[in-house]
């Protein structure tokens, strides 16, 4: 049989709620809400429901954790360069930083070779026999008139020798007389930007502009477009090519020729484009011209870098229609290969790490690891301990680990939220002592995941094992002669330690337990970061008499508050190994301080 299965909507006691902290409120009514959207419509399942709804949830949580790894791997999975679909065209960003207008508010000053023409203004201003100073435009027919001179042919020449030629005039006219002349202002000229530009069309800009001012203008050059070839023709014959490169790389422009009305920029289609990427300064797509090797592309790139892995060159090229791998022996045999449209160069990246060591070492600090080198390296490159470096309390922390440890932390602060629903409708006219389950959900919530891995640096081949990764850091405490203990005792802090006292010791010269104690969930966290659940009670599922349970210096000793709930028990564990982690590396950090100061 199925029988039709309908979810009441979930709600929430108010004045529950409100005794709750605003936080946890606030997460509790979310999660309400959202529980009521997916129970809107009805479900239908067997009679074994409830079987199969436990089967579903852990199902559920399965699929998410599976997804959650996914992305983790993807976070970690090193990347030697950087994605083909990545790779910029070099000098594609040149136009987009460059002044979006060619009009701006000062505009530069025009050379003495500036070629003048119709519209031009000159200011000229005698001094002596003739005192005036005024404006002079050139004429359409490429003159000027001057007062008692005459007219005075003065487009197609250049700035300087305008000025030259005006000075003779006036010498010849007048005795004694200085002449001050400048150009005040510049004619506009239409020119035709055409070709592979992004927006190719006519535009008017400045007399005193350049090839590089009209690409501008047309925002730059498009995707197909060619920066090594670009054309200024005029009177239908190709009088300069711009060649980008020269000035992206060298910084040399040499171009002398100011725009015309009429002149025509042609951008070409570009010509061969190679892709280079790994071990170099400058990952990138560049051009080459068709005479041109692919050492050239080493060369646009400023070269290899120092962490280039020299016999891992590869070259893929398409040939047949397949993309082949082809063997590079070494750098040099690039210079006799000549390029070919779509060659993409990869040179290996030496894998270097980044490692921290701090604490009661010689020589603390951060460090570059070889690929594939351990813990011990490390020490070595360190110098090794202090006198007084306490190796049973090392704390390694991992970036992985950090990851891993932050979802279980949230999964387990869901868990928390889920559980303090279903306690509190079980029979909402009870009242449940929650206190002890909100007081945790609270310190899971605020508590920050750590990348602690458990090591013994006692254990030489433990150290020599474990392979470092970027990111890692090694912290080494001094040696401590007291222990801690927090939670349900009257007294919480640090003892000094006493290798003749277990557990109940401690406990008793705390001043013994608070009626509220848990004492079948005693926890002890050792220097190493292994965590032990211990008993002041008699249990039938005691391994280990508290006597036997051996308290190093450093150990952190936490009694809990007994919690009546057996699911919220069953997540009290896991919370209070995560909280005592962080507790146990503030500790050990702080032992540490000393040594660095």
């Amino acid at each position: 049989m199925v029988l039709p299965l309908f979810i009441s909507s979930q709600e929430l006691n108010q004045d529950f709620l409100d005794s709750l902290p605003s936080n946890i409120q606030e997460d509790l009514q979310n999660k309400v809400n959202e529980n009521n959207s997916n129970n809107e419509k009805p479900v239908y399942r067997a009679i074994q429901s409830q079987t199969e709804l436990e089967k579903r949830t852990l199902e559920d949580l399965k699929i998410r954790l599976e997804e959650d790894l996914k992305l983790l791997e993807e976070k970690l999975r090193e990347s030697d360069g950087v994605d083909e679909d990545e790779l910029i065209v070099f000098g594609s960003d040149f136009f987009s930083t460059y002044q979006s207008t060619f009009m701006p508010i000062n505009e530069p000053n025009a050379s003495t070779a500036y070629i003048l023409g119709y519209g031009d203004i000159l200011e000229i201003q005698f001094i002596g026999q003739l005192d005036s100073i005024d404006s002079y435009t050139i004429k359409r027919d490429g003159s000027i008139n001057l007062p008692d001179i005459g007219q005075i042919k003065l487009a197609g020449l250049s700035l300087n020798g305008a000025i030259e030629l005006i000075e003779a005039r006036v010498n010849s006219t007048f005795i004694g007389t200085e002449t001050f002349i400048s150009l005040t202002n510049v004619r506009d000229v239409n020119v035709l930007v055409s070709g592979n530009a992004y927006n190719p069309g006519i535009y008017t800009i400045s007399g005193n502009s350049n090839m590089l001012h009209a690409l501008s203008v047309a925002g730059g050059i498009n995707d197909t477009g060619s920066y090594r070839q670009i054309n200024l023709i005029r009177d239908q014959k190709v009088i300069e090519t711009l060649d980008m490169y020269d000035i992206l790389i060298t910084g040399l422009y040499s171009s002398k020729l100011p725009l015309k009305s009429g002149d025509i920029i042609f951008v070409g289609p570009v010509k061969k484009m190679i892709s280079i990427d790994g071990a170099i300064k400058k990952p990138a797509k560049y051009e080459l011209l068709d005479d041109q090797n692919l050492s050239e592309v080493i060369n646009f790139a400023n070269g290899i870098t120092a962490d280039a892995d020299l016999k891992n060159i590869f070259l893929d090229r398409i040939i047949d229609g397949k993309i082949k791998s082809l063997p590079i022996n070494t750098i040099k045999q690039f210079d006799s290969i000549v390029a070919k449209d779509g060659d993409k160069i990869y040179i290996r990246k030496f894998s270097f790490r980044s490692v921290n060591i701090q604490g009661a070492v010689l020589k603390p600090g951060t460090y570059q690891m070889s690929e594939g080198e351990s813990i011990s390296d490390l020490l070595s490159k360190a110098g090794g301990f202090t006198q007084n470096a306490y190796l049973r309390g090392a704390i390694y922390e991992n970036q992985e680990a950090l990851l891993i440890n932050k979802m279980a932390k949230d999964i387990l602060y869901e868990e928390f939220i889920d559980n303090i629903i279903t306690v509190s409708q079980k029979n909402p006219m009870a009242q449940y002592d929650l206190t002890s389950v909100i007081q945790l959900t609270q310190d899971i919530k605020n508590s920050s995941p750590n990348g602690r891995v458990v090591i013994d640096l006692l254990d030489e081949v433990s150290s020599e094992s474990l392979v470092l990764k970027d990111g890692d850091s090694l912290t080494i405490p001094e040696k401590q002669d007291h222990i801690y203990i927090y939670g349900e005792v009257s007294y919480e802090g640090a003892l000094k330690f006493d290798s003749s006292m277990n557990l109940r010791s401690y406990v008793n010269k705390a001043g013994g337990l608070k009626e509220a104690a848990d004492q079948n969930a005693i926890y002890v966290l050792h220097p190493n970061g292994d965590t032990q659940r211990s008993f002041l009670k008699k249990s039938l599922f005691q391994n280990k008499p508290d006597q036997d349970l051996e308290i190093y210096p450093g150990s952190v000793i936490f009694i809990p508050r007994a919690i009546d709930d057996s699911a919220s028990n069953r997540l009290a564990a896991q919370a209070y190994v995560s909280i005592l982690g962080n507790i146990g590396i503030a500790l050990a950090s702080l032992s540490s301080i000393n040594n660095n100061n």
